[in-house]
């Protein structure tokens, strides 16, 4: 039998973490942050490694691996999905402690080196990047495909651990999106030749939305809609969205030169996530932009370079972070506003109350500077309850375990698959560290 071991974002949203154990050997599946509980920690994105480990997990800002202490000499391999800081941000805190390589796309593994020499932070842990549609073995037992899958950042995999009893699917995050803007469309072909799925362990953030999830075209069109069909002559252009939105960002810097405008892009954590789009081969914006990579230097590049209505500033800052470039410039003196300026939120608001809290007052004050404000420019990237139809009988798992949502959402997941024609008995709610066997 195997072991399926939750160690985070199992009946919460963040700090992933799985351990799949077959005999005396497993695989760790992702290492994330817990983002609202580690933001409220750094008031930062950024990775501060000067922070105790232990405060780290008292707070909940990473996942407790003191609670499965004995099972680190177990792990052969740890294996990224993806290169959000959910997924991958608690890595540098743990790998010289789990001595085990750490497997991922090659985007994935980019990232992860831009957070590690962030820090000037070394680890004993090899990084080995890997194609996307690609197997390796971890032991003599165990093995790991990495199949391609759409999301809201590039190289994203479903984690597939093959066992001598069968295969665990690892499907969190993903989207089925048929037409995206960089990279193929999903692998179908290679879900379609799995067999003895004995687990999908699947991405639960909105199987209470009863729809399928848009493509990230339709995204491009609203975005074109609005700053191409809007009137923006001698007028300031602000969009800010996410750092790791690599096809939003390449969208945003397509629209700038439609508009003959300058892209300039602005913040550290866009600094990295671009950065490591080159090293990977995805992506060089650094040629058509201006980069401005570190808030420190943001109220130098103003008063060097007084010309703005001819750029377009893609910034950080999308869900209203105090510290983050967007608030810095809705509270400085140094951005030369004007009635009308345009600024573009390509986002969602991630719902916690901190968040809202820090929107509402961000908008707040840019309304006082009578700016025009678009909201909701966006398409998600995690699937919605009719994606997850198709996904799980594509799949057709013996066995399905919702993760990445609250109660609510796992219990969604659960109706939905009763609903398919699963039993109960099927469908487990898992909590953090209630291991079963599948």
């Amino acid at each position: 039998m195997i072991e399926i071991i939750p160690i985070g974002g199992y009946s919460e949203i963040g700090r992933n973490c799985t351990l799949v154990k077959w005999k005396d050997e497993s695989v760790m599946v992702d290492l994330g942050l817990h983002m609202e509980n580690y933001i409220r920690l750094t008031e930062d994105e950024d990775v501060p490694f000067e922070i105790p480990q232990s405060t780290l997990i008292r707070e909940g800002a990473v996942p407790d691996l003191t609670a499965v202490s004995d099972e680190l000499k177990t792990i052969k391999a740890v294996c990224i999905s993806h290169a959000h800081l959910d997924h991958v941000g608690a890595v540098p805190f743990f790998a010289n402690k789990i001595k085990a390589p750490i497997h991922g796309t090659r985007f994935t593994i980019e990232v992860l080196r831009k957070l590690l020499d962030d820090k000037k932070k070394r680890i004993s842990s090899e990084l080995i990047a890997h194609p996307e549609n690609s197997k390796f073995k971890v032991s003599d037992n165990l093995e790991v495909e990495f199949i391609h899958i759409t999301h809201s950042t590039p190289h994203t995999v479903l984690v597939v651990v093959h066992t001598p009893d069968g295969c665990i699917v690892y499907a969190n995050d993903f989207k089925l999106d048929n037409a995206p803007l960089l990279g193929p469309k999903p692998n179908y072909d290679a879900m379609k030749k799995l067999v003895n799925v004995k687990a999908l362990i699947i991405d639960s953030l909105y199987a209470m939305d009863p729809r399928k999830t848009p493509s990230e075209s339709i995204a491009r069109e609203m975005l074109r809609d609005v700053l191409l069909g809007t009137s923006s002559d001698n007028k300031n252009i602000i969009v800010t969205t996410f750092s790791s939105h690599i096809a939003r960002i390449k969208t945003i810097m397509e629209i700038s030169n439609t508009l003959k405008r300058k892209p300039v892009l602005v913040g550290r954590s866009l600094a990295k996530y671009v950065d490591a789009a080159k090293a990977a081969g995805i992506a060089d914006f650094e040629k058509d932009a201006i980069m401005v990579k570190y808030g420190s230097k943001l109220e130098d590049y103003f008063k060097k370079n007084k010309s703005t209505t001819d750029k377009i500033f893609i910034v950080t800052g999308h869900q209203g972070e105090p510290k983050a470039v967007l608030s810095r410039l809705a509270k400085g003196k140094f951005f030369p506003f004007n009635d009308e300026d345009l600024v573009v939120f390509s986002c969602k608001v991630i719902p916690n109350e901190e968040n809202f809290a820090n929107r509402s007052n961000l908008e707040s004050e840019l309304k006082n500077k009578r700016l025009r404000i678009f909201t909701d420019i966006h398409v998600s990237g995690h699937a919605c309850r009719e994606d997850h139809r198709e996904f799980i009988r594509l799949i057709s798992p013996e066995n399905i375990i919702p993760t990445h949502g609250d109660l609510a959402m796992l219990n969604a997941q659960k109706e939905l698959a009763v609903e398919i024609g699963y039993k109960e008995d099927k469908v487990h709610i898992l909590k953090n560290f209630s291991k079963i066997w599948v």
